[in-house]
This record gives structure tokens, C-alpha cells and sequence, in this order.
């Protein structure tokens, strides 16, 4: 179905497809605005990287960007239960523009190279940083609600509830899921995708997602909160003081994370799939 759309998208003409794409990127991006997944800022981000994707993936590309936001939505409306996160999480449940660039735009830019480089290579890159960002997702948003307490990626001891750097078996079970299934949407989308290459989506969409528990652990800025005695992401608490940095690089907040996590899976991807293309 996707690919007959595609067929008779990109026959039309470019003013049209991008009329096409802004309407349909339009009505997407206000669900997620009203939904409360996406501030203003990161609406408008989101409407010029999913513009950018159309534009060189079509529906297909577009529908793997709202698999990811659909399914975020969903999941994170159920671990809303979860109460005190905020506390630790420097910014809320809504992205901003850099949240958005930050979890997208190494797969934009994979969608971008595919389209003029002409081989399934770049799409199947393309799915493993959407996995690798929808991963994540559902590894935190998911993990919070185990009945069991997190422990951190290095030694293993018990950690708060949404801190960074902790894993859970049910985090981590969603998060393979969540790459699995975009492996399978890479094999399933693109002529020519071997199941070589759909492993190798999966697996480096994977190895992003605990590479992202792993900085978190251990280069990503946190602080203390005295009067919270808690761990938190923020430099500041609620009355504007400055937080003592307890551990990690001051500039290396959870965006450069993801950043460096979803461009490891890109780099990661690109050499395993060069092998079988």
C-alpha cells in the first residue's frame, strides 16, 4: 500500500507533493501539539524535518516517523501514573525543537542520502535511528512502570525510578522489541531490504539504545538537590539556585545523549549494512 502511494507521490509535481506533505505533516503535528507530546517550537521542527523526510522517503518515511509518535504518545500517556519524574528530568513529557532535532535528524539525514545516493543501504539507516530514538522511548517510558527498581548499567545497584544510566528487564525488553519491529519495517518497505539488513537495523538500533544508557551512566550531566536530597538532570532548583554538578560534563545534557546515541546507531548501521549491500 505504502509503496503504491509512493509511486503516485512522487509522479506528481514537486509543488504539489510538498502541499501534500505540509497538510498531511500539519494535521500530525497539531494531534501531537493538543496531545501534549510537542511544545510550539517543536512542532515547527518536527513539520520541517518530517517535510524534509516526505520529500525524499514519501509515505513510507512519514509513516515510520508516526509509528514512532503514535506509539510514544500511547505509552507515555500510560506511565504518566508515574508521579516525581519531573523532579529529575530536566525537561517534561513535551519535546522542544532540540529534543526533536536531537532524536531525528541523523534519521533525516539518512533519508536525505537515500534519496539521491539510490541504494536501500541509507532507508534501512533511516530505521535504525527512528528505532534507536522509539527504543529509547519505550525503554524509559515503559521501564517506570516495572514493579522492580531500576539498577545502573555499570554496577548494577539500585537507582531512582526515570534516572539516567538505569535499566530495567522490562525497559530493556521493550526497547529490543521496539528495534525489532523496525527492523521488520525496514525488510517490509524497501524492495531490495535483505533480512541481513533488517538484523542489522535491529542490532544497531539496539546497541544506540544501551550506548544511550551507558553516557547516561556516566558522561550526562547530573546534579544534587540538597533539599530534595535526590539526583536530578536539572542546574538549577525550583527557586533558581545552582545545583552542585554531582557527576558528568556539565554541557552533556540528555539531547547531546540522544544525539550521540542516534548517530552511533547511524554509523553503526551504515558499516554493518555495507557489508551485505
Amino acid at each position: 500500500m505504502l509503496r503504491f502511494l509512493d509511486g503516485h507521490y512522487f509522479a506528481l509535481p514537486l509543488a504539489y507533493r510538498v502541499l501534500i506533505a505540509l497538510a498531511a505533516l500539519a494535521i500530525i503535528g497539531l494531534w501531537a501539539w493538543w496531545k501534549r507530546q510537542l511544545t510550539l517550537s517543536g512542532l515547527a521542527a518536527a513539520i520541517v524535518m518530517g517535510l524534509a523526510s516526505t520529500l525524499a522517503g514519501g509515505f513510507t518515511a512519514l509513516s515510520l516517523y508516526l509509528f514512532f509518535l503514535l506509539s510514544a504518545a500511547i505509552i507515555g500517556k500510560l506511565s504518566r501514573r508515574i508521579r516525581g519524574l519531573e523532579k529529575i528530568h530536566k525537561k517534561g513529557g513535551r519535546r522542544d525543537w532540540i529534543q526533536v532535532l536531537a532524536n531525528g535528524a541523523p534519521a533525516m539525514l539518512a533519508i536525505i542520502i537515500a534519496h539521491y545516493e539510490g541504494s536501500v543501504l541509507f532507508p534501512v539507516v533511516f530505521a535504525a535511528c527512528l528505532g534507536e530514538a522509539c527504543g529509547d522511548t519505550w525503554a524509559s517510558e515503559i521501564g517506570v512502570l516495572s514493579r522492580k527498581d531500576p539498577v545502573s548499567i555499570l554496577t548494577f545497584t539500585k537507582v531512582p525510578r526515570g534516572l539516567s544510566g538505569g535499566v530495567s528487564l522490562l525497559g530493556t525488553l521493550s526497547a529490543f522489541l521496539c528495534c525489532l519491529l523496525y527492523g521488520i519495517f525496514a525488510f517490509s518497505s524497501w524492495s531490495g531490504a535483505s533480512l541481513a539488513l533488517a538484523l542489522c537495523a535491529t542490532l544497531s538500533a539496539f546497541a544506540g539504545v544501551i550506548l544511550d544508557s551507558f553516557l547516561g551512566a556516566t558522561i550526562q550531566a547530573h546534579y544534587y538537590d540538597e533539599k530534595e536530597d535526590s539526583f536530578t538532570e536539572h542546574s538549577r532548583d525550583r527557586e533558581g539556585r545552582a545545583l552542585k554538578l554531582a557527576r558528568g560534563i556539565r554541557f552533556l545534557d540528555n539531547d547531546m545523549v540522544n544525539l550521540m546515541s542516534n548517530a552511533a546507531s547511524f554509523l553503526l548501521c551504515m558499516s554493518l549494512g555495507s557489508l551485505f549491500v
